[in-house]
């Protein structure tokens, strides 16, 4: 993103993608983390409604830096009581000039009553607003709240310090280098300049700017000043209007604030966004595409075989050689086949139909629904190895799927993966139970086998009836002498028994030969509809929540670092 030298034209800009960090840090169950953007959201929208041509400026020091004189050098009248004992200041004081004619609901909100008027021809400018504050490090924890709220909350922020503690480490440690995002409106004042002679007040201001500059600091303005003798109080006046100049320090400071919260957001997610790297440099790690190929084949074959996708197909191939040999084998001896049970049936699989027009829905994997209720199958429970091999190869994927993400956030994402695949047996169960077998369908060359069976028989049994039928006539009741049709020296009867016999084996052979092949065949058609199903389990509870966590990471840390880097890619 860019910007002029304001920063004003960012600030939708910021405060948009700041929004987007909350929204997805809420999709990824953060909570204290994201209190501050939160925060800062909700001041964006009060102090853009309240007083925009308003610019709020606030004194802040530590005891004895001389905050309130520099507030009456600045102002050119007694506003704010000084004196030697300190502090001296112990509520906001407010001075607003008569032109600042919107100021009054602003700093309602700022929550600060104690105002004095002046006149609106001051040199900070005519709608800024100047603010002593209470010492940043009183010994009262109410005085030292009230400046760190309102340092949070204006729009300048001056830092008044003085030679004996202008590197006193609350100011830098506590203050200056944690709002080291504000540095475009800030500016710093060396106060009782006047107690130092030349040299000594080269040395310090030479410190103080080493100080600075080690902090991020570089770009702040530092003024000599004495409140007592007015030395540089007008440099400092027209160094505060240059930063409130345009009426642009208010989207400069929320940018600041912002860019603070993108900060500790990254910090306490773990999300260190680097610079986008140059080219030919590799991508950082937070930004490379996992490489999940072999873990997630592994994954998905551990699935099937969880699933008992082996044993699925071994039984519908003997499904299928099964039902086959009740229509397409020997006639005599189908018999023995229907006293076997169905090897899928067995498994409680292959007896569902596709759904008539309007039937009745049942749940999906992925929460929506499917057509027909689907009950669990009678699969044997899968042993210890495959289990172990499941929660294995899931974990490995996850660890791979998390590689481009922080330590403790990919730890996180890893043990939230191994809890849902902790859960895949019964989805699995389900899948598997759900795919159409087309146990119900039987192909049409069954139908012409069994008719020819049929006909193969009653050849046989016409044959073997009319052998039965001579037999008693002539042996036993003495009838009649019957002479019996021949085919060379062969009876016909004999040729139609012993014919129907054979030729009905030979068909059963033929007929069971081509039913194994398709058995054999529909078996692997079967395999792939399982391992489709399967597949989609392993998409549904484990890869699709993964790929779109870790996405919203990797987005999360992006919009972090466009925030955090703000002022660097300034143009």
């Amino acid at each position: 993103m860019t910007t002029d030298r304001s920063g004003a034209l960012d600030l939708p800009l910021v405060l948009e993608d700041l929004e987007r960090a909350v929204n997805l840090g809420e999709q990824l169950g953060l909570r204290d983390e994201l209190t501050q953007a939160r925060d800062v959201l909700a001041q964006a929208s009060h102090r853009r409604r309240l007083a925009p041509e308003t610019t709020v400026a606030a004194l802040l020091g530590a005891t004895g830096s001389g905050k309130s004189s520099l507030t009456n050098a600045l102002t050119g009248s007694e506003v704010s009581r000084t004196a030697r004992t300190r502090p001296t200041t112990t509520q906001p004081l407010a001075v607003v000039p008569d032109t600042a004619v919107e100021a009054a609901e602003l700093l309602d909100w700022l929550a600060i009553g104690h105002r004095a008027r002046v006149d609106g021809g001051w040199a900070l400018g005519e709608t800024t607003v100047l603010v002593d504050l209470p010492d940043i490090d009183s010994d009262e924890p109410a005085h030292r709240a009230i400046a760190q709220r309102m340092a949070g909350k204006v729009d300048v922020l001056v830092w008044v310090l003085d030679p004996e503690k202008y590197a006193d480490g609350v100011v830098h440690r506590d203050f200056l280098i944690p709002m080291a995002a504000h540095a475009e409106v800030m500016v710093v004042a060396l106060n009782q300049v006047d107690r130092l002679d030349l040299e000594s007040r080269d040395a310090v201001l030479r410190d103080l700017r080493r100080i600075l500059d080690h902090e991020g600091l570089g770009s702040v303005s530092v003024v000599p000043v004495s409140a007592r003798t007015g030395e540089g109080v007008e440099n400092l006046a027209h160094a505060v209007a240059s930063v409130a100049s345009n009426r642009l320090a208010s989207a400069r400071s929320l940018v600041a604030h912002a860019r603070r919260a993108a900060g500790d957001m990254g910090e306490r997610t773990g999300l260190i966004a680097p610079p986008a790297p140059a080219a030919g440099e590799p991508v950082p790690a937070a930004q490379q595409t996992p490489q999940v190929g072999q873990p997630l084949h592994a994954l998905r074959q551990a699935a099937a075989s969880l699933a008992g996708v082996d044993v699925v197909s071994q039984a519908v191939e003997g499904s299928d050689r099964h039902r086959a040999h009740t229509r397409v084998g020997w006639f005599w001896l189908r018999w023995v086949a229907h006293l076997r049970r169905d090897p899928l049936r067995a498994l409680h699989l292959g007896t569902r139909r596709p759904p008539a027009p309007g039937a009745g829905d049942g749940e999906r994997l992925d929460g929506g629904t499917v057509p027909g209720a689907i009950d669990l199958s009678s699969l044997p429970p899968a042993g210890p190895a495959a289990t172990g091999r499941l929660r294995s190869s899931a974990h490995v994927y996850a660890v791979a799927a998390c590689s481009g993400l922080p330590g403790d956030l990919a730890a996180q994402a890893v043990l939230r993966s191994d809890e849902r695949a902790e859960s895949l047996a019964e989805p699995l169960d389900l899948a598997v139970a759900a795919v159409d077998y087309g146990g119900w369908k039987r192909p049409a060359w069954w139908r012409v086998a069994n008719v020819l069976q049929w006909v193969t028989a009653l050849t046989a049994l016409i044959g073997g009836l009319w052998l039965v039928a001579i037999h008693v006539l002539e042996d036993y009741l003495l009838i009649i002498s019957i002479d019996v049709p021949r085919w060379g020296g062969v009876p016909w009867p004999t040729i139609l028994l012993l014919g129907g016999l054979l030729l009905g084996l030979v068909l059963a052979g033929l007929g069971t030969f081509l039913a194994r092949l398709q058995a054999r065949h529909h078996s692997r058609r079967i395999i792939d509809r399982l391992r489709r199903a399967t597949d989609e389990v392993v998409n549904v509870k484990i890869v699709e929540p993964l790929t779109a966590e870790t996405s919203g990471w990797t987005e999360l840390a992006q919009v972090l670092h466009r925030l955090a880097a703000h002022s660097d890619s300034r143009e």
